[in-house]
C-alpha cells in the first residue's frame, strides 16, 4: 500500500530532524562550549608591545595584562604578510596556494582556477555555526567563506574607521548579551584597523583621506573632527625603539612614534573588548585570542617573508585552562594551526583538510608533544588587476615577467634560520611600487646617506634569489648566508624541506623551484 504524500513528507522531514539531532549538540551541552573572542591588529610588528619588548611605557596595558594572564608565544608565523590572504588563511587553516586567495582583487585568478584545484571551502566560523554557536564580526573581514549568525558590522561608519574603541564595545556588548539571552556559545571576531596607515597624528592623515574612507554616509565626528579618538599617548621620536630591519636615523623615530601611538589605540580596542566580556560575566568562559595579520607597513616587513613581515605575537587566555604567566619562546607555530586548535578547544571533530594541525597540548601541556619546527610563508602577489586577469589565462613558469604584480617568494622559519626563495628575483626584475613603501622612499630621498643606503636600496627593490640568515646573531636579516660555505649543511637542509613542503601542499611554484635547484647545482652554485 502506497503512503500518501502528506505522510511521505512527515516521515522525511522526522528523519532529517533525527539527522540534524545527532549532528547539533543539546541546549545543555551547548552552554558549556567555550566562547571564543579572536581578536587581531592590523600591520602589527611583533615585537611593538610591552610584553614583547617595546620600551615604551605605557603603550600596551590591556594586552600586557592578556599575556599575564595566558600564554604569549613568541615564535608564531602568518602565512602571507598581505592582510586579506593572510586572514583568510587564518580561517580556514589553509595556506594561499591550497585555497587561491593569493593576494588581494579578484580571487582566485583565472589562471590558478585552470590548474583545478579542488580547496575545501570551510572556515572555522562556519564549522563553529554549523555546531550551534553564535558567530559575528567587527571589523576588517578577509573571506567570504565565513558564516555568521548576526550582520557582520564591517563598515568605516560600523567600527569608526576600525579605530573607534567606543564601537567596539558597544557591538561586542550587545552582540554577548544575545548570546545570554539565547543560551548559546559564541564566536567573535573582532578586528581592529590600527597600526595599519594612516597612523595617528600623520601628516597623510587629513580630511580628504577621512571623508574619502567614510563616504557619503552620517558620522558623528571628535573633538579632533574625526571619526575616532585620537589615542591616548604621544611619544617622543627620541624615546622610539627601531625595529632591527632598519638602520637608526631621526626620520624612522619621528614616524615610528606616530605608529607606535596607534599600536596604542589598538590596544584601547582591546581593553574595550575585553570590558565588554567583563560586563557580560563571560569572561570566565571565554577563550580570548590575539594576533596581528602581519607586520609593520614598511618595506622588508609587510610585503615581505622576513620575521619583521611574517612573525606575530600570540596570546591566548583560557582561564582554569592555560596556566597564566606563560612566555613561551622554545616551540613555534603557524597560524593555519590556529583554526584547527579552536575546533580541538570546544571539543569539536577536526576540521577536514586543513594544512595546520591543533597545538592544544602545547598550551595545556598534556597530551601529545608539539614537534612543528618550521613555519612556511609565501608571497604571491599585491594585486590582482582585472583587466591583467583577463590577459593571463593560464600559469606559466615565467608568470611574473607577463604580470607586474607576480613577485613568487616562499619561506621556511625555524626559531634560529630564516630561509626565502625567491622565484623571480633574476638580477633585473624589481617589485613595484605598490611593493615598496616609506623606508624605500626614506632611502631614495635622503641625498646625505645615498651612497651609504645605495646597496641596501638595490637589495630592497631586486633581492636574490636565495637568503638565509641566523636569527639569534642576525634578528634584523642584514646578513645573508646562503652562499657561506659555513652554511651548506643548513642550507642543504633548507632546501629539502622546502621541496618536500611545495610538493606536499601542490604549491603550483614547485617546477620553478625544482628547475632553481637543478640549475644551480649544474652551474656548480650550490652553497659554497
Amino acid at each position: 500500500m502506497f503512503l500518501s504524500e502528506k505522510k511521505y513528507v512527515r516521515i522525511l522531514l522526522s528523519y532529517f530532524l533525527f539527522a540534524c539531532s545527532l549532528l547539533i549538540p543539546s541546549w545543555a551541552k551547548l552552554k558549556k562550549y567555550p566562547n571564543i573572542l579572536l581578536i587581531t591588529a592590523d600591520d602589527l610588528g611583533w615585537n611593538s608591545l610591552g610584553c614583547t619588548g617595546n620600551s615604551l611605557t605605557g603603550i600596551s596595558p590591556h594586552l600586557d595584562n592578556l599575556a599575564r594572564e595566558g600564554i604569549l608565544i613568541e615564535n608564531c608565523h602568518i602565512a602571507t604578510p598581505i592582510c586579506g590572504p593572510s586572514r583568510h588563511a587564518l580561517y580556514t587553516g589553509q595556506f594561499p596556494h591550497r585555497t587561491g586567495y593569493l593576494g588581494h582583487g579578484k580571487q582566485p585568478p583565472r589562471w590558478w582556477l585552470e590548474l583545478k584545484r579542488k580547496p575545501v571551502k570551510k572556515s572555522i566560523t562556519s564549522v563553529l555555526h554549523d555546531y550551534g554557536y553564535m558567530t559575528g564580526l567587527i571589523g576588517k573581514h578577509g573571506t567570504d567563506w565565513c558564516s555568521f549568525t548576526t550582520s557582520p558590522a564591517g563598515s568605516n561608519v560600523d567600527t569608526g574607521m576600525g579605530r573607534n574603541p567606543e564601537k567596539y564595545f558597544t557591538f561586542a556588548r550587545e552582540f554577548m548579551d544575545q548570546t545570554n539571552k539565547e543560551g548559546k556559545p559564541f564566536f567573535l571576531s573582532a578586528n581592529a584597523h590600527d597600526p595599519h596607515r594612516y597612523w595617528a597624528r600623520h601628516r597623510d592623515e587629513t580630511n580628504d583621506w577621512i571623508k574619502a574612507m567614510m563616504g557619503t554616509a552620517n558620522w558623528r565626528p571628535f573633538e579632533n573632527g574625526k571619526p575616532y579618538p585620537d589615542p591616548l599617548t604621544q611619544f617622543a621620536p627620541k624615546d622610539c625603539p627601531i625595529p632591527d630591519s632598519y638602520p637608526e636615523a631621526p626620520f624612522l623615530r619621528s614616524e615610528l612614534a606616530k605608529y607606535y601611538d596607534s599600536v596604542n589605540r589598538m590596544d584601547q580596542v582591546v581593553g574595550e573588548l575585553l570590558h565588554a566580556l567583563e560586563e557580560t560575566g563571560l569572561d570566565q568562559n571565554t577563550i580570548v585570542i590575539f594576533l596581528s595579520d602581519h607586520g609593520l607597513a614598511w618595506d622588508m616587513s609587510k610585503w615581505s617573508l622576513y620575521p619583521a613581515g611574517t612573525k606575530t605575537p600570540l596570546i591566548i587566555r583560557w582561564p582554569n585552562k592555560i596556566e597564566p604567566t606563560q612566555y613561551n619562546k622554545k616551540s613555534l607555530v603557524s597560524v593555519v594551526d590556529l583554526a584547527p586548535t579552536i575546533v580541538d578547544m570546544c571539543g569539536l571533530p577536526p576540521m577536514e583538510e586543513v594544512d595546520g594541525k591543533s597545538f592544544l597540548s602545547l598550551l595545556c601541556g598534556a597530551g601529545t608533544r608539539w614537534e612543528r619546527t618550521e613555519a612556511f610563508s609565501c608571497f604571491n602577489y599585491m594585486n590582482n588587476d582585472a583587466e591583467m586577469d583577463r590577459m593571463v589565462a593560464s600559469y606559466s613558469p615565467d608568470l611574473y615577467r607577463k604580470m607586474d604584480q607576480y613577485r613568487p617568494s616562499r619561506a621556511l622559519s625555524s626559531i634560529k634560520f630564516n630561509y626565502i626563495w625567491n622565484g623571480w628575483a633574476d638580477g633585473n626584475t624589481s617589485l613595484p611600487r605598490s611593493m615598496l613603501g616609506d623606508f624605500a622612499n626614506f632611502l631614495r630621498g635622503n641625498s646625505e646617506e645615498s651612497e651609504h643606503y645605495a646597496e641596501r636600496l638595490n637589495f630592497i627593490n631586486h633581492r636574490i634569489a636565495e637568503e638565509l640568515y641566523d636569527l639569534r646573531k642576525d634578528p634584523g636579516c642584514l646578513n645573508n648566508l646562503a652562499g657561506n660555505k659555513n652554511s651548506h649543511n643548513v642550507m642543504k637542509e633548507f632546501r629539502t624541506k622546502m621541496a618536500n613542503f611545495l610538493r606536499k601542499t601542490q604549491d603550483h611554484e614547485l617546477g620553478n623551484y625544482l628547475t632553481f635547484l637543478d640549475t644551480r647545482q649544474k652551474s656548480n652554485h650550490p652553497p659554497e
